[in-house]
């Protein structure tokens, strides 16, 4: 867990694994808040009527992302109680040393994936900032899974180097996988080609994800508030 050659690894392919993560302890706290959160975001659809909404759009805080793969935001992540996922964070070093010490966390949330999930086109989840030469990384993602990521719950493949500017379409290299433990951390570039595995396991596979960029970027793709309505609340 150098950090210099982990920075280095970040920025010739787009992404790097950072092994010192979250404890057992902590990872299963975030699996039951994770576990709690879903059921709660499940019942309102449910008892709400809508499940066809959140299928065809979604809500703010709640989302589909594929078939049987959910996006759902918990904020209390960012909470003091949580400070091993914000102040305190093993990963937040290595966030500074690619982004500058000026940071800000955009997202914070749990990306579930249940059995039978179909795979995911490819995609960037933000564009090049221009788009004639290539530029530092502005926006990245922390992943740390709170289960195994094995090749059965479907993790997410990778296309090192297709984040540089021009090479999203033909990168020169072939997709990869990492098979990261429990409170690992995946971080990669906001613009490198990846996609998620289908879950072709028995049970589901949460990741959490965070979102940090430097202190003047904003995001309003993800989660935009114009976009998307709130998840109502159960009376």
């Amino acid at each position: 867990d150098d950090i210099a050659i982990l920075k280095e690894n970040f920025m010739q392919y787009g992404l790097c694994r950072l092994k010192r993560g979250l404890t057992t302890r902590q990872s299963q706290s975030c699996l039951d808040l994770t576990v709690e959160r879903l059921q709660q975001a499940f019942d309102t659809v449910r008892r709400l009527g809508l499940e066809q909404e959140l299928i065809d759009v979604g809500f703010t805080t709640f989302k589909t992302r594929s078939r049987d793969r959910y996006d759902l935001r918990i904020p209390e992540f960012m909470t003091k109680k949580f400070s091993y996922m914000n102040t305190k964070a093993p990963w937040l070093p290595l966030v500074k040393a690619i982004l500058g010490n000026k940071i800000k966390v955009v997202h914070t949330g749990v990306m579930i994936s249940f059995p039978g999930s179909d795979t995911q086109p490819y995609h960037m989840d933000g564009p090049h900032l221009n788009e004639k030469k290539h530029l530092p990384p502005h926006i990245l993602n922390v992943f740390v899974p709170l289960v195994d990521l094995t090749p059965e719950v479907g993790p997410t493949e990778f296309v090192p180097t297709s984040h540089i500017q021009g090479n999203f379409w033909d990168p020169g290299t072939k997709p990869i996988t990492i098979n990261a433990g429990v409170g690992q951390c995946i971080l990669f570039d906001y613009r490198i080609k990846h996609r998620g595995l289908g879950n072709k396991s028995s049970t589901r596979r949460p990741v959490i994800y965070i979102t940090y960029a430097k202190k003047d970027f904003k995001d309003v793709k993800n989660f935009s508030k114009k976009r998307y309505k709130k998840l109502p609340k159960l009376n």
